[in-house]
């Protein structure tokens, strides 16, 4: 009887997922557990694994012989990705005594009802890809002067390509609705920019019931129009682009995974409809597989594929509810949490934006990554996230024009008070979250695409990075624990626009060996010119230590090489970036200061290792060796100041990497690939500036 209830209560918890509450969009309460690597043995998620076997308990208590049970019948709503078409595991799945309720067939993805008996067998199809649960997910919850849009939309002589606006660029906010009627998102007197709304949710109250979609639409694309006889003029970054309002959170702030993947495949349906460029995304979900086979993460990187680019917030998870001090202010110090991005946010093809706090500032070397923002690596798959950061804290952008929207309600003093006779009421409200600051990022891309709409989702991702600058605020203990807080630094509006106007106009046609920039320009020139622009009456400097990113090998004149290849042939460093100073981040990290993270992943205690093992002060790993000051690995050998591990690959100040690679003021990577000021390629090229 007691394996009959653990049964029916895995089963109820499966059913009702979905049906979570909306937590704060503080963080969690606690720090993410670090998880080992997956390694695929199974079409079905870890969840419904667990629902199988305990269905399968049930039916051998019940019956002695392994037959059918109440718990097998139970239907469960899962998402199925399919090889190709999906039109024979649709057959299979009512042949199954489930239905079907959605098909997209942009993702190659059905949605449906099954009972929890027949999913093994529907797995074991050769035409299934991969069967998961319908989860839920939740929304992530001054900009234009710190980011310097400001100066991108008013021109500046001396900077290529500002003086734009996002104009003719469409960007699609994967949310909880918009208010169209709000005056910020007006095109004339009669006329609204947003082009089309869907809703998905199956709601009964329309609109933007929950009031947060409306706010991110406003960060990336509004107007100000409203802003007559408030505080400020609340502008958002892209003011004359174009929305596409694709509701997928409800009024509790609530969406299914099923409602979301639909709008992606709607958005990638009616793409050259609407001229869709864009695509952001502020909510998330908890992490439960690898990357690889999450329903979210396939769905955004098919939209990428299709030409997109998808802006996902890291989410809100960043620090534990541990206060470990207090500030200057008396405010609590919490313990950070890494490991805690959401998805589809941990998906390399996306751009995964964290949050700062511009401290209510201009200037920029007063802002820090706030404690709240989700840190990597990615679970599972252990890569670094963030990809960038900008300004998501406090951030003033318009409401919901629905009466009494939830998410409003939750904190009714940051409704903003006109100070001003005669203007409109509860027109602004103050947000915080990454939710937040991804549409900063998102309305920046629509910004890069007017100058350049050649350009493709992998170089937009590269020019964000290399222009972002390097917070300097923040003291972060090594460069790794700095890049998976805040990426490749915070985001850059002019720097990212002149970099986008400085790609050749036919990008999307480009080739492995071509150069990026047009005649006459370089990384240096840029550099220069970045230098005149001033954001708070302070220099926005590049992040030059990027030296690789998204297939662009930035040297003078940036070279598209489409990854570094090792001399046993393999990619290693191929949607990863690279830093100057030796650091490379992939798949399995090789960090500076000797970490080396393959199957480990770090927590704010330590290190855990694929078998649990952790690391901290003094170093433990699985097979007795032990690291610490001297740190001693697996044949004996002996790690100090420059870190020798087994193989040959040692890590210092220049990494050696087994086979004679060499990472560092020059990269040199085996057979002779010198990569530097002047760079020598295989088989003798030499290509220099």
């Amino acid at each position: 009887m007691f394996r009959r209830f653990i049964a029916q209560l895995t089963l109820i918890s499966l059913v009702l997922v979905s049906l979570a509450p909306l937590t704060s969009i503080a963080a969690r309460g606690n720090a993410v557990t670090p998880d080992t690597p997956q390694t695929q043995t199974s079409k079905l998620s870890p969840e419904l694994q667990s629902a199988v076997g305990a269905a399968q308990t049930d039916a051998n208590s019940s019956n002695g012989n392994g037959g059918n049970s109440d718990s097998q019948q139970t239907p469960v709503r899962v998402i199925i990705q399919t090889n190709g078409s999906s039109a024979a595991a649709q057959v299979a799945v009512a042949g199954a005594g489930g239905t079907t309720s959605g098909n997209y067939d942009a993702l190659n993805t059905i949605v449906a009802s099954v009972p929890v008996g027949g999913l093994s067998n529907l797995a074991a199809r050769s035409d299934v890809a991969y069967i998961s649960p319908d989860r839920p997910m939740k929304a992530q919850n001054l900009t234009t002067e710190a980011t310097g849009a400001s100066k991108v939309q008013g021109g500046l002589a001396q900077i290529p390509g500002t003086g734009i606006t996002g104009k003719g660029i469409t960007i699609a906010i994967i949310d909880s609705g918009i208010s169209a009627n709000h005056p910020d998102f007006s095109k004339n007197p009669t006329k609204s920019r947003v082009l089309a709304s869907v809703d998905f949710t199956g709601s009964s109250r329309p609109g933007d019931a929950y009031g947060h979609g409306t706010g991110v639409a406003s960060v990336a694309a509004g107007n100000g129009k409203a802003s007559r006889g408030y505080a400020d003029n609340y502008i958002g970054i892209a003011p004359e682009a174009n929305l596409v309002d694709l509701r997928v959170i409800d009024e509790n702030g609530i969406a299914r995974t099923s409602n979301t993947l639909n709008a992606i495949n709607w958005a990638i349906a009616n793409k050259d409809r609407y001229d869709i460029r864009v695509i952001n995304m502020s909510l998330g979900g908890e992490i439960h597989e690898s990357y690889r086979t999450d329903p979210m993460c396939q769905a955004v990187e098919r939209a990428v594929r299709a030409g997109i680019v998808v802006v996902c917030s890291a989410g809100n998870y960043g620090r534990t509810t541990t206060v470990v001090g207090y500030d200057e202010n008396n405010k609590p110090i919490y313990k950070l949490a890494y490991g805690s991005i959401t998805s589809p946010a941990n998906d390399p093809l996306v751009i995964t934006v964290g949050a700062t706090d511009a401290r209510s500032t201009v200037k920029r070397s007063d802002d820090y990554v706030s404690d709240y923002s989700s840190k990597g690596p990615t679970r599972f798959d252990y890569h670094a996230k963030p990809d960038i950061v900008a300004p998501g804290t406090r951030i003033i952008a318009a409401m919901s024009q629905v009466p009494n929207p939830t998410f409003v309600g939750l904190a009714p003093q940051n409704i903003q008070q006109p100070t001003g006779a005669g203007t409109m009421p509860k027109a602004y409200y103050k947000f915080s979250g990454t939710s937040f600051a991804a549409p900063v990022v998102a309305g920046t891309v629509a910004l890069m695409l007017e100058a350049n709409k050649s350009l493709t989702p992998r170089l937009v991702k590269s020019a964000l990075m290399r222009s972002a600058q390097n917070l300097t605020a923040v003291h972060f203990t090594n460069r790794g624990q700095s890049a998976i807080t805040q990426g490749a630094g915070e985001v850059n509006a002019v720097g990212a626009v002149a970099m986008a106007a400085a790609i050749v106009p036919n990008a999307n046609r480009l080739s492995t060996g071509d150069h990026l920039f047009r005649a006459g320009i370089t990384l240096s020139l840029l550099d220069q010119l970045n230098s005149l622009v001033k954001i708070g009456n302070e220099k926005a400097p590049f992040n030059n230590l990027v030296a690789y990113s998204e297939g662009v090998f930035y040297q003078n004149h940036p070279m598209l090489i489409n990854g570094i290849r090792m001399s046993d042939g393999h990619h290693v460093l191929a949607s990863g970036w690279l830093l100057a100073d030796g650091w490379l981040l992939a798949d399995g990290w090789l960090l500076a200061d000797g970490w080396l993270l393959a199957d480990g992943i770090q927590t704010s205690n330590g290190w855990l290792l694929a078998d649990g093992i952790m690391l901290s002060d003094g170093f433990l790993l699985a097979d007795g060796f032990l690291l610490g000051d001297g740190f001693l690995l697996a044949d004996g050998i002996m790690l100090g100041n420059g870190f020798l591990l087994a193989d040959g690959f040692l890590l210092g100040d220049g990494f050696l990497l087994g086979d004679g690679f060499l990472l560092g003021d020059g990269i040199m990577l085996g057979d002779g690939w010198l990569l530097a000021d002047g760079f020598l390629l295989a088989d003798g090229w030499l290509l220099a500036d």
